[in-house]
């Protein structure tokens, strides 16, 4: 009977006395012709069929299209694990005999054979992605509020139409009667066929006409214009118009279709679909005068995660605008920092200089409790002026960093911050610096290198970070043994599953029956992330935008991308909530959590987390050919 088995891929793989074992405890059934598996919209049988003999016919649709399954093929894999209801019927075409594989085998083959599991990996994406969203619709923040799914809306449920239009070369006192008799605030320019061009607000007039004291007769839309504006389709999700609002600063997004406006998100629609309250926090940033203010003002930032997690953002939606919010209220402080040097009659900055945010921070994956990593490069100075340069801002580095700290960004227990010498660089010494990591085989560079490797630019001159960046790639490109080096050390550290694939939890007191998210998992999984992707030189720090990339590149295939993932989604919102909860009884958040306390799924989508993790690592020391 076992040579029956390894017929079937990819059992054939199996050990011996594996598929020997299988052979004795796997039951065989026969259905006679004509009768039926399974019925679509059935539950589960949770097994997997695999054909001995006879052909079972797959009948999908209101067509009624037929699949034939014959010996040495299986069916029922799409629901195997899931315990969904079938998506198709399965009806013997002749007699049909089948080994029935039941669930509980089936997940331990996955478990304990990496072959099984690669052939099977549409099957576990879609278990991981299934269980995470139902996660989703459980979470325990529900009884705070909303219980619609605001952030999984799209663009053209909430944006105005039609669209106010006007032609490059109307004059502005045209335009003034135009907002006043149609009671609006913008207009979107456009040519002659429809095609946007840029975009006039209130705004525009009173800083570029009134402010500046111009002859209104002479000038037209053309010449105010902001060009481009930001710009969405109808199709985007509600999340990313908020994203876009943060980042531009602005009060208006155009929401196009061939180039052409079909309607206009303002920040009274956001307000208005009670999105959260990150345009308020943003405001809130833009006007305080001080620490004290800002650190008011960043209290705020909890409550929009909490709002996000019950209004079923994602993990990465909360990530990017947390970090996004955080990107705003660091550049307030540098403002305000570079004012209270000119007040102590230390002037303005005495060279180009770029503030870079690293680490979580520097991927948009921000999440409560996160410390601050931040460097600050300058652009090359005398060897007489050093001294005083790196004096200067050594000290708008310590305004800084307390303020981040005052606001929710502990102090990096590692010191890795712009207040320390060696986070504080010129262009030139910072190349020599990441030349030393590359070719320094020792356990403390790797650290430091992979921290810096996420960095991105938040202030000042970006020539500086992109020409940092497009230096460390060429580092990476000419130095081939600093893959393998890396991918050595990540590879050290093993997600911690027993033999069963269960997770080992802490035996120490402090952290008893507990495991650590971010260093059991999270930090593996964006580790062996980054290195894929500094093999092929993507530029992209945040862990799904590099992902994505991956899969572009042929790095890493479609199925596999998409089951990282999901667990770095689930991870991810574990530890946000978490660590939210410990945050609101008035405890430090540590990114510890305790299993006993999740639900039975949710406790099945952190197990099945790891264990893509698990094979990730296992895919990236195939790759690199660790050993």
């Amino acid at each position: 009977m076992s040579l029956k088995l390894k017929q079937f891929k990819p059992f054939d793989h199996l050990p011996e006395n594996v598929l020997l074992e299988l052979s004795q405890t796997i039951p065989i059934k026969t259905y006679p012709k004509g009768s039926f598996v399974f019925v679509e919209g059935e539950k589960s049988q949770d097994s997997l069929f695999l054909v001995l003999s006879g052909v079972a016919e797959i009948i999908t649709g209101k067509n009624g299209a037929v699949r034939l399954r014959s010996q040495g093929e299986f069916f029922g894999e799409t629901v195997v694990l899931t315990g969904k209801r079938y998506p198709a019927s399965s009806k013997a075409q002749s007699d049909l005999t089948c080994y029935v594989l039941g669930k509980e085998i089936f997940e331990n083959l996955l478990q304990n054979y990496q072959e099984v599991a690669l052939y099977f990996n549409r099957v576990l994406t879609d278990r991981l992605w299934g269980l995470y969203e139902e996660m989703l619709q459980e979470q325990p923040y529900e009884s705070f509020g909303l219980g619609f799914d605001r952030f999984k809306q799209k663009v053209y449920d909430i944006m105005s139409t039609p669209v106010e239009t006007c032609q490059p070369h109307t004059p502005i006192n045209d335009l003034a009667r135009l907002f006043t008799k149609k009671k609006i605030s913008s207009m979107v320019v456009v040519d002659p066929n429809g095609i946007m061009l840029g975009l006039v607000s209130e705004r525009d007039f009173i800083s570029k006409v009134l402010a500046r004291d111009s002859n209104p007769s002479v000038i037209t839309a053309v010449d105010i214009m902001q060009q481009p504006p930001p710009t969405l389709t109808a199709n985007a999700f509600y999340y990313q118009a908020l994203l876009t609002m943060l980042k531009s600063h602005g009060k208006y997004i155009v929401v196009t279709e061939h180039a052409r406006p079909i309607g206009i998100v303002t920040i009274g629609d956001l307000t208005r679909a009670r999105i959260t309250n990150s345009i308020t926090i943003v405001r809130d940033i833009e006007l305080a005068g001080s620490i004290s203010e800002l650190a008011q003002a960043s209290k705020q930032i909890n409550d929009t995660v909490a709002t996000m997690i019950r209004e079923k953002a994602t993990a990465s939606e909360i990530g990017e605008v947390v970090s996004e919010l955080y990107d705003i209220l660091t550049r307030r402080l540098l403002l305000l920092a570079e004012n209270l040097m000119v007040e102590k009659g230390l002037g303005r900055p005495p060279v180009d200089y770029c503030w870079l945010t690293m680490g979580s921070g520097g991927r948009e994956e921000l999440t409560p409790s996160s410390d601050q990593d931040n460097a600050i490069v300058y652009a090359d100075v005398s060897l007489d002026e050093e001294e005083e340069i790196r004096n200067y801002f050594k000290e708008l580095a310590d305004y800084v960093t307390e303020g981040l700290e005052l606001c929710g960004l502990i102090k990096c227990p590692g010191n890795i911050m712009s207040t320390n010498p060696e986070w504080c660089r010129s262009i030139t010494n910072w190349k020599k610096t990441v030349y030393k990591w590359a070719n320094t085989p020792d356990p403390d560079a790797v650290r430091q290198f992979t921290i810096f490797l996420d960095f991105r630019p938040v202030y000042g001159q970006e020539y500086l970070a992109h020409a940092l960046r497009d230096y460390t790639l060429h580092v990476f490109r000419n130095t081939p043994t600093l893959f393998h080096f890396l991918t050595s050390d990540t590879l050290s550290h093993r997600v911690p599953l027993n033999l069963f694939k269960n997770v080992i939890l802490e035996k120490n007191k402090d952290h008893k029956n507990e495991v650590d998210l971010k260093r059991a998992a999270g930090v593996l999984l964006v580790d062996c992330i980054r290195i894929f992707a500094m093999w092929k030189s993507v530029v992209e720090v945040n862990t799904l935008a590099r992902l994505k990339k991956l899969v572009e590149f042929e790095a890493i295939s479609a199925d596999d991308a998409e089951y990282f993932e999901a667990a770095f989604q689930s991870l991810m919102m574990f530890r946000m909530r978490e660590n939210l909860r410990k945050l609101s009884l008035g405890f430090i958040p540590d990114n510890y959590i305790n299993p006993t306390n999740l639900s039975e799924r949710e406790r099945s989508v952190m197990r099945e987390s790891f264990v893509a993790v698990d094979r990730l690592q296992n895919v990236t020391r195939a790759a690199f050919q660790i050993k």
